[in-house]
């Protein structure tokens, strides 16, 4: 069992971030496709919410892309 879930971790992340002034991108891969996963997901930080199954090219292309934002 987790000592924490994904909303956590992202908000712990975040947290630490703010002190560094970095961001790291976090996606929230999920089987909930519900808004309420979105919402949560945003909520807790996380930059992106995907759910599963996400077939392996849309996922290469949507790091390729967070790759491409974090270098500009």
């Amino acid at each position: 069992m987790p000592v924490m879930n994904g909303y956590e971790a992202t908000r712990r992340i975040r947290e630490e971030e703010s002190r560094y002034g970095i961001r790291t991108p976090i996606i929230a891969l999920t089987a909930n496709s519900a808004e309420k996963g979105l919402k949560d997901a945003m909520e807790a930080g996380m930059d992106l919410h995907l759910a599963k199954p996400i077939p392996k090219p849309r996922i290469a292309q949507i790091v390729l892309d967070l790759c491409n934002q974090v270098q500009n």
